[in-house]
């Protein structure tokens, strides 16, 4: 009687009964019984012992490793446990070393596309754009080579070129590797140490800092003195541009918040505009008080689609349009978004806000996280208060200068009072 291949090909495939069937050695084809009738799934297991404990170790599908190569696998297995190795062991170490060696070769653009599709919704459209596009026009020496290879010398190739001409946009870049790189070391594609585009006692001895290259520069801002007269200058227009600069101005809101506005985001009756998150750069929902200033400017705007301002119903209008709506009326020079600092520098020397009521209107944190925690609500009553000022104050340039002359005249009048009295 046979105790070694003890078992047929032939027999292997015709094989429509579930059970055990051993080959010899240890070898032996497991049947199991599926729900349809005369049908099993067949697969190869080898029986061994190993300090004095039994186990069983699967060689495969019977559909895939035909018995010549189960017989085969079953020799080295055993060559395995004569040199007192156990098999199971030894091929999940093999695996692990070739998916480390397959993780290591994950390219530097491998895992620039992973990280960009991992946000998601979570970036902007227009972030996600200008994120690969940095990095495709700066990074071409990285995206073929292996994360795990990247080191000093290839972070400098990219950067160091154009450093001293374009600091800032450069040194974006050098946080965007560093943050591709860290993503590379979470998913286990680079070994975890220290980055070599870290900057503090790092590459600072090697590149100027971008701002002594060249100092920050902040968005030009209106005196808030001379936004009455361009409001009024927008508003008395029909055009869209201009009333969505008008808009944006009393609202103190940012330009791709208030061009994106929708009609189903406008509450006429709690006279409140409630921006999603999505379009927040904090990516939290903001309410917007509205003055009687923007309401009466809603109330002029044709609804020809979902947009408040909106090119033949469809897109909102772009961002260059509201900066030549600026420029058209006297404000050549300035940013559209400078007019949140003359909102927030009018607040800081003509209200009695505090810093919170005012940082809250321009959707600032407030605060460290500590802080923002406890800090839930959103003070929409008294920032309506606020709106309202700002809007009463953009709104009636006029009556402001009219108010001066009456002051004027009345000191003038008191003055000669007071000397008439002196005389007496």
């Amino acid at each position: 009687m046979r105790t070694w291949d003890k078992l047929s090909a032939t027999f292997v495939r015709g094989l429509k009964e579930p059970g055990k069937f051993g080959d010899g050695g240890g070898l032996m084809l497991q049947a199991t019984a599926t729900k349809t009738e005369g049908v099993v799934v067949k697969s190869w297991l080898l029986r061994y012992q190993l300090d004095q404990r039994e186990r069983y170790m699967g060689l495969g599908s019977a559909k895939v490793v035909s018995l010549g190569e189960a017989r085969e696998l079953a020799r080295e297995a055993r060559r395995l446990l004569a040199r007192g190795i156990d098999p199971i062991s030894a091929r999940d170490d093999a695996r692990r070393a070739a998916r480390i060696a397959e993780l290591h070769t994950k390219t530097f653009g491998q895992c620039l596309d992973q990280l960009i599709d991992s946000h998601g919704d979570q970036w902007r459209e227009k972030h996600a754009r200008q994120y690969r596009n940095s990095m495709d026009t700066y990074c071409k020496p990285l995206m073929r080579v292996a994360v795990g290879d990247i080191d000093v010398g290839l972070v400098l190739q990219c950067i160091e070129p154009e450093w001293k001409r374009a600091p800032e946009t450069l040194d974006r870049v050098r946080r965007r590797i560093g943050e591709v790189l860290g993503f590379a070391e979470v998913r286990g594609y680079r070994k975890p140490g220290p980055l070599p585009t870290r900057w503090k006692n790092h590459l600072d001895q090697t590149l100027l800092h971008p701002r002594d290259l060249k100092p920050v520069k902040h968005h030009p801002a209106m005196p808030y003195g001379e936004v009455p007269a361009l409001v009024a200058k927008l508003v008395a227009t029909d055009a869209l541009p201009e009333l969505a600069l008008a808009f944006t101005i009393l609202t103190a809101v940012r330009s791709q918040e208030s061009r994106g506005a929708k009609w189903s985001e406008i509450d006429f009756k709690a006279k409140v505009w409630k921006v999603p998150p999505e379009r927040m750069k904090r990516k939290r929902p903001h309410n917007v008080p509205l003055s009687s200033e923007v309401l009466a400017l809603l109330k002029r705007l044709p609804r020809n689609g979902e947009f408040l301002f909106s090119i033949k119903g469809r897109k909102p209008v772009v961002a260059m349009s509201l900066r030549k709506a600026l420029d058209r009326h006297g404000g050549d020079g300035f940013t559209v978004h400078g007019m949140r600092s003359s909102f927030r520098t009018w607040a800081d020397e003509r209200t009695n806000a505090p810093r919170e009521l005012k940082e809250v209107a321009l959707a600032h944190a407030i605060g460290n996280q500590t802080e923002a925690a406890y800090a839930r609500g959103d003070l929409l009553e008294k920032r309506r208060r606020l709106m309202q000022q700002w809007g009463t104050c953009c709104g009636k340039p006029s009556v402001r200068r009219t108010a001066k002359v009456v002051t004027l005249r009345r000191a003038v009048v008191e003055a000669g009072a007071s000397d008439l009295a002196m005389a007496s």
